[in-house]
């Protein structure tokens, strides 16, 4: 371990190296595996039979807005009917007790049928978001008391935490910057207050993140006011903030995340009728053509595999898709076990190597 006395005798461009080092050994992951989708934990005040009823409710009402991304989901007529009767979809429930800031607080831990709860999705035309999410870094650009400063990682404040509370519990994948060296040097306070497109892209780059959240915020006595905007694709979506706690505020993001991303990724029940085919090389192993069966099986976006051919280290898949092409190219994307070789747009035909094992 480096001791911080030794740090500050590095020479400039000694720092400089070490910092880029850390940089590229921390931020090579754009996605993120969001497990336990189906399971969720609601606080209760006792295990009364009367109150785990709505326990349950409050707990597939979450676990709905996780896996669609979008909290109107709740909205539905038929999902508002299902939510009576919640408990139809519990595959298994417990109780456990963890210390919180306040002090111990008894849970409820649910563990809904992950096919039940699909198939309630797809009934009523609801997408479904694959667990491989992309990663979103949030650029803040706070104004309080006359001064302006970037929200970083390192800050400890109540915002912080609420953001990565929030977005953990919607299963949305999150970066706050670390402002270092390396960020400092790259944008500054009134690039994100500006929410100058190519200084975000520029700094957010090194995290390999592929959603932008950026905001100019004025905290009042710990209310919010401002705006924020996400970047994605070369699109831009707005929101305007107006009187926020900070709970809020992040709620606000994860809306805006969750809303714009699950649009894009989130795949209907037979949306386009497409029947790609999927060539893969790199298969030299009994366990790599199983590996890439069960990983193409796991994708929501596919409903079948069927082998077609088998030559040498190449096979030839028959896929039955929901969704479109371009969604099952994003999922398999996210998942970095495929590395793409060509596509064919015009045949639906797509070339990969399997990373896999």
């Amino acid at each position: 371990m480096f001791k911080t006395c030794k740090l500050e005798r590095l020479f400039p461009l000694s720092r400089l190296v070490f910092t880029l080092m850390l940089a590229l050994l921390s931020f090579q992951l754009p996605a993120a595996q969001m497990s336990e989708l189906y399971q969720v934990s609601v606080p209760v005040s006792s295990q009364d039979s009367k109150e785990k009823d709505p326990a349950v409710r409050r707990a597939l009402s979450e676990v709905l807005v996780k896996v669609t991304g979008q909290r109107s989901t709740l909205s539905n007529a038929g999902v508002a009917q299902s939510l009576r009767k919640a408990s139809e979809w519990v595959r298994s429930f417990s109780y456990e007790r963890r210390d919180t800031e306040s002090g111990q607080q008894l849970f409820l831990q649910v563990r809904f049928d992950e096919a039940a709860v699909n198939r309630l999705l797809r009934d009523n035309n609801l997408g479904i978001w694959d667990s491989n999410r992309p990663d979103t870094i949030v650029w803040l650009a706070i104004e309080k008391e006359g001064s302006r400063q970037i929200l970083r990682e390192a800050e400890g404040s109540v915002l912080v935490a609420d953001l990565k509370r929030v977005m953990a519990a919607r299963s949305l994948p999150l970066t706050i910057p670390l402002m270092d060296f390396e960020d400092s040097n790259t944008i500054s306070e009134v690039d994100v207050w500006g929410l100058f497109s190519g200084k975000l892209s520029q700094a957010s780059a090194r995290y390999g993140s592929e959603a932008i959240l950026a905001g100019r915020l004025s905290e009042v006595r710990g209310r919010y006011h401002g705006r924020i905007a996400l970047l994605f694709r070369n699109q831009r979506f707005d929101a305007t903030v107006t009187d926020l706690s900070a709970e809020g505020l992040a709620q606000a993001i994860a809306d805006l995340t969750g809303n714009t991303l699950s649009r894009h990724y989130a795949v209907l029940s037979g949306g386009s009728g497409v029947n790609p085919m999927l060539e893969v090389e790199g298969i030299v192993s009994t366990r790599g053509y199983a590996g890439l069966i069960n990983y193409l099986k796991s994708l929501t976006a596919v409903r079948d595999v069927m082998v077609v051919k088998v030559s040498g280290d190449k096979i030839q898949l028959a896929l039955s898709i929901d969704g479109t092409l371009s969604q099952l190219s994003d999922a398999i994307a996210l998942g970095r076990k495929l590395k793409v070789v060509s596509k064919d747009d015009v045949n639906q035909t797509l070339k990969y190597r399997w990373l896999g094992k």
